[in-house]
């Protein structure tokens, strides 16, 4: 059977959830597909080792833009 999809977004990383996020925010309907069937996050993710976690992928944020610094403090 179709299935009907408003918008599509391929992959859960950083750039894919935050695009699906910023459309839902404006009211739209988002599906977002992701390949990797355990995390979600792309390059960005906590990871246990030997009981103890580590954040991996981009730790630091910069940009000039107020509106992508307002963005992510929005979002983290």
């Amino acid at each position: 059977m179709a299935q009907h999809v408003e918008t599509l977004v391929i992959g859960a990383g950083p750039a894919g959830l935050t695009t699906a996020y910023t459309l839902a925010k404006a009211g739209r309907g988002v599906t977002v597909l992701e390949m990797d069937p355990v995390y979600v996050g792309g390059i960005s993710r906590t990871v246990d080792y030997k009981g103890f976690k580590f954040d991996i992928g981009g730790h630091r944020f910069f940009s000039k833009s107020k509106e992508v610094v307002d963005l992510w403090n929005e979002i983290l």
